[in-house]
């Protein structure tokens, strides 16, 4: 019993919490449910070896591949049908026809002021931004005049005249520097630990969801 009281002492000096009372001589202390043999009493023990449970499972469901990825995927007899029979002609007489007039409408609309499609994207999602901001000078200043001289169009209920728009507005200008916008966010998260949910909310003239334009978001006027 006096080994038991002097580990009792040294516990206490590592561990601020209360002692156990002493054991009556001959009785036998039971080890907590989460103790093995050869392991501490620790309690901490117990959420370690749970979180290394909860990590190995995790891991486990991360491996697994999702289901549209997966090989072998078989169509049912009746979805087969529906994909041989039905599905050319709903997409001949309906969903092509249907698909091809938005795409004419939306080229239309562009061409009638003069812009292109990725001029269109909204300047204050995070990725656009930094798509942006990494534009060449040329192509920055282009996107700049067009959208000024769409402004005015609008406003004076014009258009573009028809000579000046032949020209295809779907060429994707903006979509390399999208790519590198997201290697570069990408990179930030893995090297810096950094994401931009992690900055505080509305700590300045941004509102702390991803942009970094001050002053562009209303409710950060």
């Amino acid at each position: 019993e006096g080994h038991w009281v002097e580990a009792q002492a040294a516990r206490a000096l590592v561990c601020p919490s209360p002692p156990l009372s002493p054991a009556p001589r001959g009785a036998s202390r039971a080890a907590p449910f989460f103790a093995s043999e050869g392991q501490s009493l620790n309690p901490m023990s117990f959420y370690r070896a749970l979180s290394k449970t909860l990590i190995k499972n995790y891991a486990a469901q991360r491996a697994v591949i999702p289901w549209y990825q997966q090989e072998g995927q078989q169509l049912s007899q009746f979805e087969q049908w529906v994909k041989d029979t039905l599905y050319p002609t709903w997409f001949k007489f309906v969903k092509g026809p249907y698909e091809r007039y938005q795409y004419e409408h939306t080229v239309a609309d562009l061409r009638a002021y003069g812009l292109m499609f990725d001029d269109a994207h909204n300047n204050n999602e995070p990725i656009v931004e930094r798509a942006i901001e990494l534009l060449p000078h040329d192509l920055a200043v282009g996107r700049y005049r067009r959208m000024m001289r769409a402004f005015e169009m609008n406003t004076k209920k014009t258009h573009l005249p028809v000579e000046e728009q032949n020209y295809d507005p779907m060429v994707p200008y903006l979509a390399p520097f999208i790519e590198e916008a997201k290697f570069q966010m990408q990179e930030e998260q893995e090297l810096l630990n950094f994401h931009p949910w992690d900055r505080r909310l509305y700590s300045g003239p941004t509102t702390g969801f991803g942009e970094t334009t001050p002053n562009s978001t209303f409710s950060c006027w």
